[in-house]
């Protein structure tokens, strides 16, 4: 049963001003219901309040004041009660129209606004049209309105979501990680999409095992297998091309001519030949071929990093490579952690591109009948600032591609960092799904809320004063964006592996 909570006053296009109920209590971000005439329900944000009162006037003001003594306390309560009691002062809501529903269960971006003073009323279960839309296949918490958390669940459909890319933002404990296992949990428990995960800090395979089906749609990849879990993450040496060495690491031109000249000279055994041969040989080599001679210390250098990358992710001439079985099992619809702790920044930056390469290569090159049956997978990209930022993305990295290519081959990039504003302007305006946690920065939110593809200016404040696990959830599908509580994983946990209909209790 819904809450009566006043009754509206005022309305101009999609801004309307309502009148508090007495003894009720209306927040910042409270999602409400105007119900209008016809059975036509407006819902509407809450976002600024004002008090009104008959002695609101200067005249009125000035003559309570001359009710308090010269240190301005009160000198005659009893007087005071009698001038300020009954209905002489009201408390008005400033709100945003969100949507409305026509009598027959439509749901409408907003087209008109509702009659004067028609009921206010709280969310209830029966407005299931805006609630079917906000739920998912992909659930992540619950709505959240004002200082409340409603029991409705809220989420995204992966069909529509992973492929058009999705950004998770948020200051250090605002709740990113656990935003993620909630989000994998999920995907885990739906079994329709890939989710291919660069673990850089080692910090969700010990949660996400405990998934009832974790045996079957969760796998881990360790460049040094812990125990009987963790696969080994091995690379067959011709599969590395320039590419994968050039994301890792600042070269200057003659070493990136170096790079391509060695390619070109070599093809796929350049790697296996750069590592054999001494310095000298090498260089007598690529000027015998090429007609040009490149400085030792040029040489050195790319062999250097490549001997480092050699040792850290198992590079061999003719060992089984790992990356074709990890493409298989994104495929099948599976959670794929690639553990990267252990691993320098170098290394971990090309495996990261290597990975993400073969799996666009391998999408790209399928047939469009056979990859529109594909299942849709996803691409978890931490810090992503290393490889999406200004510089890094006008360098048409593999990433860069894959913002701008990957939908198209049923592949979808998720962005996760701390600060969005470090991120090229031309990813961010891909995202057409925002996580958007606790932000202090003012240049990050600013940054955010120019990009977004929902108008969210009017919660600012809102995004501003972001507990721990609460964020606003603003998808290209969905009416306006949504105020959501993200489950704890431990909660949402304990649900997968309840037998029966185990629901959440909202922490409020």
């Amino acid at each position: 049963m819904s809450t009566y909570k006043g009754r509206l006053t005022y309305a101009k296009g999609t801004y309307v001003e309502f009148v508090v109920a007495p003894n009720q209590d209306v927040d910042f971000g409270d999602i409400l219901v105007v119900q209008g005439k016809n059975s036509d329900r407006f819902y509407i944000r809450a976002y600024d309040f004002k008090v009104k009162s008959r002695w609101s006037g200067l005249n009125g003001v000035g003559y309570l004041m001359s009710k308090l003594d010269e240190n301005g306390q009160v000198e005659n309560q009893e007087e005071l009660d009698f001038y300020l009691g009954g209905n002489h002062a009201v408390k008005i809501g400033m709100a945003e129209q969100l949507c409305y529903v026509d009598s027959q269960g439509n749901l409408h971006n907003p087209k008109t606004c509702p009659d004067f003073f028609c009921e206010v009323r709280g969310l209830s279960s029966d407005d299931a049209a805006l609630l079917s839309e906000m739920k998912g296949d992909l659930e992540l918490g619950f709505l959240k309105s004002g200082r409340g958390v409603l029991e409705l669940p809220v989420g995204i459909y992966g069909s529509k979501a992973i492929t058009e890319h999705v950004g998770i933002f948020g200051t250090t404990g605002s709740g990113k990680s656990n935003l993620v296992k909630v989000l994998a949990s999920s995907m885990i428990n739906n079994g329709n999409y890939g989710m291919l995960i660069f673990d850089v800090h080692n910090e969700y395979f010990r949660d996400l095992s405990q998934h009832p089906k974790a045996a079957e749609r969760l796998v881990v990849y360790n460049t040094c297998p812990y125990d009987s879990h963790t696969r080994k993450l091995a690379v067959n040496a011709q599969e590395i091309d320039p590419e994968d060495i050039i994301a890792c690491a600042t070269f200057t031109e003659p070493q990136l001519d170096a790079i391509y000249k060695l390619y070109s000279v070599w093809q796929e055994n350049w790697i296996q030949y750069l590592l054999q041969y001494d310095v000298a040989e090498i260089i007598d080599e690529l000027a015998g071929c090429t007609g040009q001679k490149f400085q030792s210390r040029t040489i050195s250098k790319i062999k250097s990093i490549c001997w480092n990358l050699q040792q850290e992710l198992n590079i061999q001439e003719y060992q089984q490579s790992a990356i074709y079985q990890l493409l298989g099992e994104l495929e099948q619809g599976k959670v794929v952690l690639v553990e990267l702790k252990n691993i320098s920044p170098v290394g971990e930056q090309a495996v990261s591109t290597l990975l993400s390469k073969k799996l666009l290569q391998n999408y790209a090159l399928k047939p469009d009948n056979q990859r529109a049956g594909l299942k849709p997978i996803m691409i978890v990209l931490e810090e992503a600032h290393r490889f999406l930022g200004k510089k890094e993305h006008n360098s048409n990295n593999v990433f860069a591609r894959l913002v701008s290519e990957a939908r198209k081959f049923n592949l979808g990039l998720c962005v996760v960092d701390q600060q969005p504003r470090l991120l090229a302007d031309k990813v961010l305006s891909q995202l057409n799904t925002l996580f958007i946690l606790g932000l202090a920065s003012k240049a990050d939110r600013s940054k955010l809320e120019s990009m977004c593809r929902k108008d969210i200016l009017q919660q600012r404040n809102e995004i501003k004063n972001l507990d721990c696990g609460e964020m606003i959830l603003a998808t290209n599908y969905m009416r306006f964006a949504a105020p959501v509580k993200v489950h704890k994983f431990e909660d949402f946990l304990a649900r997968c592996q309840s037998a029966g209909p185990v629901f959440i209790v909202p922490n409020s």
